[in-house]
């Protein structure tokens, strides 16, 4: 059987003309994943910036969804294979929160293989277990439908393991749930959900095997889409007590969503935050914020740490900058004798 690590994805099969119907997946229990088991696996992550969610009435996306590899003249996409099995099966992807547990996404997939409620499918197998998905495109729901399709989606979930249909109850139960996700769902970004159903005795395609979800997509218009960059620092040394106030000039970035870490790379694995409010970020693209304490106040000599902006959803980082600790001076401020070299606006 071939390898599943095997990087070769020559002799894709070309899965355009094959129409989904959802009534013939009825899921069992999940197959069992063993050592020697079949299983699911991400070959090729999606791109995770520069592809735009678009509202329907703006037609559809210039080219699929790239591949996390994906360059100019060598385009990759999002690929998946099932590993230690050969046969005929069934692959379907679909999109969910960035959260973890994954909830089901009010943006829906579009693309020739996709059904109304955002679901695509592809046929693979019996030889070739890999699928390439070349033409996802992400469809932004408006406030307008967006709790329609949520309803609509959590109800065909629901209907996947309950084919008799849906209480009254189990109806109110699910437009709560709803409206649950509605206020806490980030509509900026979304994963990829990979499902994989092997063929059961009576020849349905009803043995799941457990689902891979993908890296977070952002979408290309939103403020967190952007790579993090610090631009400009008008201080950067500071006292070994911390509060000095440095003004921050960077690109693009959500007062909610970021921070600025300070750090030593080392074995101790120091790490402080600067002190500022969601109302100290200025038009997105300034920060005022006061040095964290280093944390040790006796040094004899100026400490170089770094510093850097991270995102609090996502973890995602900007390039570091180097921050000089001076330390305490008897009976003065704290940096009396050492001179200020970080006085100025120092550029990039």
């Amino acid at each position: 059987m071939e390898s599943c690590y095997d990087p070769a994805l020559d002799g894709m099969i070309e899965y355009d003309d094959f129409k989904f119907d959802p009534s013939i997946v009825e899921p069992k229990e999940p197959a069992p994943e063993t050592a020697d088991g079949p299983y699911l696996v991400i070959v090729e992550q999606p791109k995770q910036r520069g592809f735009r969610f678009r509202y329907g009435c703006e037609g559809p996306s210039h080219g699929g969804l790239p591949g996390a590899s994906s360059e100019k003249g060598r385009k990759t996409y999002p690929t998946v294979k099932i590993c230690n099995y050969e046969g005929p099966a069934k692959i379907e992807v679909d999109l969910v929160t960035h959260s973890d547990p994954p909830r089901a996404h009010a943006h829906s997939l579009v693309g020739k293989q996709c059904s109304e409620l955002g679901v695509c499918a592809v046929s693979v197998g019996p030889k070739d277990m890999t699928a390439q998905f070349n033409n996802l495109g992400v469809l932004h729901v408006t406030k307008k439908n967006m709790m329609e399709i949520m309803i609509q989606k959590l109800q065909r979930q629901r209907l996947r393991s309950r084919p008799q249909g849906l209480t009254e109850a189990e109806r109110r139960e699910l437009e709560q749930e709803a409206k649950e996700l509605k206020k806490v769902m980030d509509l900026s970004i979304v994963r990829l959900r990979f499902s994989a159903f092997l063929r059961a005795s009576d020849g349905s395609f009803s043995l799941p095997l457990k689902p891979v979800i993908s890296q977070p997509i952002h979408d290309s218009k939103s403020p967190g889409a952007s790579n993090l960059k610090i631009s400009r620092m008008d201080k950067t040394a500071g006292s070994v007590r911390g509060g000095d106030e440095v003004y921050l000039l960077c690109d693009k970035v959500q007062k909610d969503d970021i921070e600025v870490r300070f750090y030593e790379d080392d074995e101790n694995g120091w790490q402080a935050f600067g002190d500022f409010s969601p109302t100290d970020v200025h038009k997105q693209y300034a920060i005022v914020f006061r040095t964290p304490p280093y944390h040790k106040m006796k040094i004899e000599r100026p400490v170089t740490v770094f510093l850097q902006l991270k995102r609090k959803r996502g973890g995602d980082v900007s390039d570091s900058k180097q921050f000089t600790y001076y330390p305490l001076v008897e009976g003065g401020a704290g940096l009396r004798g050492w001179g200020e070299p970080w006085a100025g606006l120092s550029r990039n």
